[in-house]
């Protein structure tokens, strides 16, 4: 009997563990990304916020998400708490009638999850195809990322969204900025199990528009779409697309395509292949045109960094409510050549930065989106996605633009 104690105690362990395992590389294969989402399927989020500074910017967001009946939203709010010194345990505490029990953590965080609490069910009563579940994570910064993936892998959500580290002063300049909190979006963005949404808030979720100057369609939302090409725009072109069937949004789509001169500076099989991919994802979003009075498409051949910033200030400066752009990180194109050079921010890739520290958008949010990077080669298979990868150089000799 106790050889079999033992034996069996041996046993079980790996045996748990292997199981687990299994499972966990089956939901690899499962949808991660909004992209890769049936159009009348549930969306899950994975909604991050640190503090109330942050709540109005997701909200909008997830409002401007269009939860409908056909295709509900189910969102996963989190409060993101820093683990005090005294304490050494990581906290996970999910929210509800039943569960009231928050003694654990100062007054201060508790009355501002209390906040985010009420803030996250307004949206939910708002919206009949919204489902709103809040908790807080108690945990230090240096593993705060562990836990917001496990959440994610957990409740097999499709999108993480993450708020900017850096503060908007009143005029849309960007100021101090929190480095623990950026580290933690670094982080998040290379571990992630689905695709990720960060954004930078510069009044999306508190200005009041009025409509009849910005738009004679009386759209209250003007949003653009910047897509130069790859995984990332594609899964950003997906998102604008559910965000435009928004009653309240006007879509501008405006692609920038290569020029003949950029083009000959790029002999890669896997950027053609790409390319192609993306010419696939533009003519079938241009056959949904025709029945969608609320939204444009432009395209604008570009050649350079310098180039690509005059297409976007001449689509209207401030004119925009929201840019939606991809990240693209490690991803060389010729059309954005000099940007990425003098950039301070890399989680927003190389026109988002752009667009942050630019003059002529400061009154515009930017919603940089980075498609789940899956390391199965039948997941990307099956996606029709596969990743671009061309590597990062020195460059020299490049001239900065100001904007």
């Amino acid at each position: 009997m106790v050889l079999t104690l033992l034996v069996m105690s041996c046993l079980i362990e790996p045996i748990i563990a292997l199981a687990n395992k299994s499972t966990k590389k089956i939901t690899r294969h499962m949808n991660r990304s909004i992209k890769g989402s049936e159009p009348d399927t549930e969306i899950r989020i994975l909604a991050c916020v640190h503090s109330m500074r942050n709540v109005m910017g997701t909200i909008s967001v997830l409002h401007l998400s269009n939860g409908t009946n056909g295709s509900p939203l189910s969102v996963f709010a989190i409060h993101l708490i820093e683990l005090s010194k005294r304490s050494t345990t990581t906290m996970l505490i999910v929210h509800d009638d039943k569960n009231n029990d928050e003694g654990r953590y100062n007054n201060q965080s508790k009355n501002e999850t209390a906040n985010i609490i009420r803030a996250f069910e307004n949206l939910e009563k708002t919206n009949n195809a919204v489902a709103v579940q809040t908790m807080s994570v108690i945990s230090p910064y240096a593993t705060m990322h562990v836990d917001i993936c496990s959440l994610a892998e957990d409740k097999s959500v499709n999108l993480i969204i993450l708020p900017f580290h850096k503060e908007v002063k009143g005029d849309g300049r960007m100021g101090n900025g929190n480095s623990n909190c950026a580290n933690v979006n670094m982080n998040v963005l290379t571990n992630a199990p689905c695709s990720v949404a960060m954004i930078v808030d510069r009044g999306i979720g508190s200005k009041m528009f009025d409509s009849q100057e910005k738009f004679p369609g009386n759209f209250a939302r003007q949003i653009a779409m910047l897509f130069i090409g790859g995984p990332d725009d594609r899964e950003a072109l997906a998102y604008a697309w559910r965000m435009a069937s928004h009653p309240d949004v006007c879509l501008t789509v405006a692609r920038f395509v290569a020029g003949e001169q950029a083009m000959d500076l790029i002999h890669d099989v896997s950027v053609n292949r790409e390319r192609r991919i993306d010419d696939e994802h533009i003519e079938d979003f241009k056959d949904k045109l025709m029945s969608n009075i609320g939204i444009n498409y432009t395209e604008m051949v570009v050649h350079n960094g310098e180039e690509i910033i005059a297409a976007i200030r001449s689509l209207g400066e401030d004119f925009f409510d929201l840019y939606i752009i991809g990240r693209r990180q490690g991803e060389i194109s010729p059309v954005t050549e000099g940007l990425s050079d003098w950039g301070s921010c890399p989680e927003l890739g190389a026109i988002g930065d752009t667009l942050v520290s630019s003059n002529f958008a400061l009154h515009s949010s930017v919603l940089v989106v980075q498609h789940y990077v899956s390391t199965d080669a039948s997941h990307e298979m099956a996606d029709g996605s596969s990743t671009c990868s061309l590597g990062v150089g020195t460059k020299h000799d490049v001239q900065r633009y100001d904007f």
